[in-house]
């Protein structure tokens, strides 16, 4: 037993030293395995971007702590659907905001925060909400300044149980392939965006809580939709005049996809328009795809008539979108894509390989593509089967070719 000696004394002695920021992350909830939405808040130069870019992190706290003023809603014209999900946000014990916006400004330069909550100063604590508007507005700012060197811009979303350094992660690599495929002939401007994807429980078993944490992270997605990414599209970029290219894969999909069409929920000053956006692309969408037909789903239809181009790639070795059983027909999934593609023929459809020639019909607007020939491999640290499969050359190639159609 004198082994235990030394572990117990360790312990003790770890359980009296907190982080850097360990008062405002107790006081924000964001504290524990929470910390993996905020990692670069502690290195900013080590997780990062090595190309010009912008991480807009956002986290999940309790209203009592971080919203002390009212909020504007945008109900106007809006669906039973989207007034339902009003409806669930209202009921929310908590919410979430934005907590930091960093640029990395490439290799060997340093990175600078535009907005970052964690200070020592930690004074805008109570009303983080509202200060996300500020926030976005900082970003806003800045991009104006840089945009010129400039031919369009990129959004990125990734999707559940994805910790901001695996998303940061992800990003490089998505943005870097796409990069090499289209052989410089494109100079994107990047801006990804992370969310708090999974619970984190000192109970429960990890496997139960991703199992349990699924259909709540569905609603804090299409919840990323309507707020503060519908913000970034249609108030931070409304005056950019350059091609938007906003993609999200999985439950990141389905928060684009909601941003996209749908527009933003609540607001600051005035209730913003959408904006036009040139291609969303959703890939292995984990949402139903239900919610581009007439009649939609749960009293949800999106209007996609501000959107120029929409891209939906399945696979049939995507068992995520298999296992998820409560999924309403998920747009990632090939059961989807057979249904509406072979049997009722209600989108413009394909079958993807490298050598496939993408062709946009203007008229339908919705290109669904079999990407089982490219997203057929199980992912690195990653389940689901071929879920995950998109981070390599192949999906570069296949998103150079649907953006170089609209530049």
């Amino acid at each position: 037993m004198k082994w235990l000696i030394p572990i117990l004394f360790f312990s003790f002695l770890s359980a009296k030293v907190g982080s850097i920021y360990q008062n405002i992350e107790d006081t924000l909830h964001t504290n524990k395995k929470l910390q993996k939405f905020h990692s670069v808040i502690y290195y900013p130069e080590a997780i990062n971007l090595d190309f010009f870019g912008y991480i807009v992190g956002v986290e999940k706290s309790p209203k009592k702590v971080i919203m002390q003023s009212d909020i504007k809603y945008n109900l106007e014209g809006k669906s039973i659907g989207i007034k339902a999900n009003y409806k669930a946000f209202k009921a929310k014990k908590k919410a979430l905001y934005v907590s930091h916006i960093i640029r990395y400004n490439g290799c060997n330069k340093d990175s600078k925060f535009l907005y970052n909550l964690y200070t020592k100063d930690s004074k805008n604590i109570p009303n983080a909400f509202a200060k996300s508007f500020d926030a976005l507005n900082n970003l806003k700012d800045d991009i104006a300044k840089n945009i010129d060197r400039f031919d369009s811009i990129i959004i990125f979303v990734m999707g559940w149980n994805t910790s901001q350094e695996e998303a940061i992660r992800n990003f490089k690599s998505l943005y870097k392939n796409f990069k090499k495929a289209s052989s410089g002939k494109t100079n994107p401007l990047f801006i990804g965006v992370t969310w708090p994807s999974e619970w984190e429980s000192s109970i429960l078993p990890d496997a139960l809580v991703k199992l349990s944490s699924f259909p709540v992270k569905a609603k804090d997605a299409d919840e990323l939709g309507l707020g503060w990414l519908g913000v970034l599209l249609h108030n931070t970029l409304a005056k950019i005049d350059k091609p938007i290219f906003v993609i999200g894969h999985s439950f990141g999909a389905r928060a684009t996809a909601m941003a996209t069409f749908e527009g933003n929920l609540y607001y600051k000053d005035k209730p913003y328009n959408k904006r036009y956006i040139h291609t969303l692309i959703s890939l292995q969408g984990a949402y139903s795809i239900k919610r581009f037909l007439p009649g939609g789903i749960d009293g949800l239809s999106f209007d996609i008539s501000n959107v120029g181009q929409v891209v939906l790639t399945s696979s049939k070795y995507d068992s995520a979108m298999d296992s998820a059983f409560w999924s309403h027909s998920y747009a990632g999934d090939d059961k989807s894509y057979n249904r509406y593609c072979k049997q009722e023929q209600k989108f413009m459809c394909g079958v993807y390989t490298n050598d496939y020639n993408i062709e946009f019909n203007r008229a339908s607007k919705i290109t669904y593509l079999d990407c089982s020939s490219i997203i057929k491999n199980n992912a690195y640290l990653s389940g689901g089967g071929a879920h995950s499969d998109i981070y390599d050359y192949e999906m570069g190639l296949l998103l150079w070719k649907i953006v170089r159609l609209i530049l």
